[in-house]
C-alpha cells in the first residue's frame, strides 16, 4: 500500500518500489509500473513545451487504453484539468463540451473526429491517439519529444483545485460538468480499497469506461493506491470479461448489475475457469438479490454492493463482515469521512427507517458544476450538503437502504410507488434477462406503471403472462398496467440502462 498523498507520489512510488510489476493490460500492451512512471515524465514534459499549465483543460476522447493512464498521470504532475469524454460521442456532444470548457489541448482516438474538431484548431492543439494525420500532433511523437527533458512538478491544494470535471451521463435532463478536485478522487480510491481488502497482489477487471466516475475511481485509482494491477475491457462483452477473468486470473471484479447479469447469463452457457475472483464491487443502479446470490454461488466471489455518484463520488459500501441480507437490502454504511442523513420535504431529518432524501457531506462532495452555480445551489447546501436525489432509509446502525430516485417514484391513483421493487419481482422470473419500471402520465390515475422488459433467449412468455406474474407477488395497485416487452436494453456507455431512450420509446408506442 502507498502512503503519498498526491497523485504525482503516487505513480512515483510505485514506478522506485515495484518497477517491473505489471501495471496495466489493455489488450494491445503490457505495461510495467516503470515504463508508466517514465512515460508519464516524457508526455508531461512534451505538453509543457506546449505550454500546458496548471488550470489549464484537457478534452479527452479515448477508451480505455493504457495512453488514457498515461495522460491522466501526466496531466497530473502539470496541475490540468481532464475532462474525459465518451470515444463513441457524436458531433452534437463533442461540439457542445468544446464550447462549454474551451480546451487547450483535445486529445482523439477517432480519425473522424478531426472533421469536427476543424473549427478549434487555432484555440486547441489536437493530438490523436494510436492514428497519425498530417497536420497534427500525435500521442507517439509527443512521447519521443518528451525524452531526456524534466519538468517541474507544480504546487496542488488538494482540497481547492479541481483536476476532473466529469460530466453527468445526460440520462435525463442536460449533461453537467461536475467539477472534482484531487481530495474528492484521492480518498475515495483510498476508502473504497480498504474496505475491500485490497493488496499489490490483487487484479482488477475493469470494463466501465474510465470517462465514468465509476471506471476512473475504483477501476483505475484504487488499483494504483495499491500497487495492483489493472486489466482493462475497452468494449465491455460478456464473453471477453470472462475470458479475461481466465487468461489474467482477475482477482477483484466491478460491474453495474447488468454487467453482472450478462455475466452470469453467458456463464451457465459457457463454463469458464473463476476461481481466481476473491471479490469485488457491484453499483450504479439497484441490485437484485438474486443476481447477488448468483454472483456468490456461480462464481465463488465475495461481491460488495457500493453507492456513489458522480456528485459525491463515494458515499458507502458492505463490507467483508457484513451477512448476505444485509447485502442484499443495503448499501452498506458510509466511509470513514463521509456522513448522511434522511430528510424530508422541508429539509428535516426523519427517524430511523422512513423513506426521505438522502443527503451527504464529507471527502467526495463535488466542488459544484463547471458555470452552472444557480443549478449548484439546488443540490449543494451552504452547509455542505449535497442533496443525492434518492429516496433511501438509514437505520439505528447507519445502514442505508436506496428506495429510488425521487423524481422517479410514481404516483398511480394517490400511491406511491417505486420502481425498485417491481422491477426486484420481475428479476426473480427465470425467462426475464433485464427489467425498466418507468411511470407514464395517464389523464385518470396521474401516472400509470410500465415494465419494460427482455427475455432470454428462446422464452415464450407474453406481455400479458408477465403481468399475470405479478399478481399475488406485489400489492395490486403495484402491478404494470402494462408490460412492453424490448428486444434489446437500450444502454448508456456506462453499461446503465438509458431511460431516457426508453421513455422516448413509450411516447412514440404507448
Amino acid at each position: 500500500m502507498c502512503t503519498e498523498e498526491t497523485f504525482q507520489g503516487l505513480l512515483d512510488y510505485w514506478g522506485e518500489e515495484t518497477p517491473d510489476r505489471e501495471a496495466i493490460f489493455d489488450g494491445l500492451r503490457r505495461m510495467s509500473y516503470r515504463e508508466l512512471k517514465e512515460e508519464t515524465q516524457q508526455l508531461a514534459a512534451a505538453l509543457s513545451q506546449l505550454h500546458l499549465q496548471k488550470g489549464d483543460k484537457v478534452l479527452t476522447f479515448i477508451p480505455n487504453w493504457h495512453e488514457f493512464m498515461v495522460l491522466f498521470f501526466a496531466l497530473a504532475k502539470l496541475g490540468a484539468v481532464l475532462i474525459p469524454c465518451n470515444f463513441a460521442s457524436e458531433k452534437e456532444e463533442i461540439s457542445d463540451r468544446l464550447q462549454k470548457i474551451k480546451p487547450k489541448a483535445v486529445f482523439v482516438a477517432r480519425q473522424s473526429h478531426l472533421t469536427w474538431l476543424q473549427a478549434y484548431e487555432d484555440s486547441s492543439a489536437i493530438i490523436t491517439v494510436r492514428f497519425e494525420e498530417e497536420g497534427y500532433l500525435s500521442f507517439s511523437n509527443l512521447l519521443k519529444s518528451g525524452r531526456n527533458r524534466k519538468v517541474e512538478t507544480v504546487e496542488i491544494n488538494p482540497y481547492d483545485d479541481v483536476f476532473v470535471i466529469m460530466f453527468t451521463s445526460g440520462s435525463t435532463g442536460c449533461p453537467k460538468g461536475v467539477e472534482l478536485t484531487y481530495e474528492n478522487l484521492f480518498h475515495a480510491a483510498k476508502n473504497i480499497g480498504y474496505r475491500l481488502e485490497c493488496t499489490g497482489q490483487d487484479t482488477f477487471l475493469v470494463p466501465m469506461p474510465c470517462c465514468h466516475m465509476f471506471g476512473i475511481v475504483t477501476g483505475m485509482l484504487v488499483p494504483f493506491f495499491f500497487g495492483g494491477k489493472i486489466v482493462l475491457l475497452n468494449r465491455f462483452s460478456p464473453q471477453k470479461a470472462l475470458a479475461l477473468i481466465e487468461q489474467e486470473k482477475i482477482t477483484v471484479i466491478y460491474g453495474v448489475p447488468t454487467m453482472f447479469i450478462r455475466e452470469l447469463h453467458e456463464y451457465s452457457q459457457n463454463k469458464t475457469d473463476v476461481s481466481s475472483l476473491r471479490t469485488g464491487i457491484i453499483a450504479g443502479a439497484n441490485s437484485d438479490e438474486n443476481i447477488l446470490l448468483k454472483i456468490r454461488s456461480e462464481f465463488d466471489c465475495d461481491v460488495m454492493v457500493a453507492y456513489g455518484s458522480t456528485e459525491s463520488v463515494a458515499v458507502s459500501m458492505t463490507s467483508f463482515q457484513d451477512d448476505i441480507d444485509t447485502r442484499i437490502q443495503t448499501v452498506g454504511r458510509p466511509y470513514d469521512g463521509v456522513v448522511v442523513k434522511v430528510v424530508d420535504d422541508n429539509g428535516e431529518a426523519v427517524e430511523p427507517g422512513e423513506v426521505g432524501e438522502l443527503v451527504c457531506k464529507g471527502f467526495g462532495v463535488m466542488k459544484g458544476y463547471y458555470l452552472m452555480p444557480n443549478e449548484t445551489a439546488k443540490v449543494l447546501d451552504d452547509k455542505g450538503w449535497l442533496h443525492t436525489g434518492d429516496l433511501a432509509t438509514v437505520d439505528q446502525l447507519g445502514y442505508i437502504r436506496i428506495v429510488g430516485r425521487k423524481k422517479d417514484m410514481i404516483i398511480r391513483g394517490g400511491y406511491n410507488i417505486y420502481p425498485a421493487e417491481v422491477e426486484k419481482i420481475y428479476y426473480g422470473h427465470p425467462a426475464v434477462l433485464e427489467v425498466c419500471v418507468l411511470g407514464v402520465p395517464h389523464e385518470e390515475l396521474g401516472e400509470q406503471t410500465h415494465a419494460f422488459i427482455q427475455l432470454k433467449e428462446n422464452s415464450q412468455e407474453t406481455e400479458e403472462s408477465l403481468r399475470e406474474y405479478a399478481k399475488g407477488k406485489i400489492t395490486k395497485y403495484k402491478i404494470p398496467d402494462r408490460v412492453v416487452l424490448l428486444n434489446i436494453m437500450p444502454k448508456l456507455e456506462n453499461g446503465k440502462i438509458n431511460k431516457k431512450v426508453i421513455e422516448q420509446t413509450c411516447f412514440l408506442t404507448c
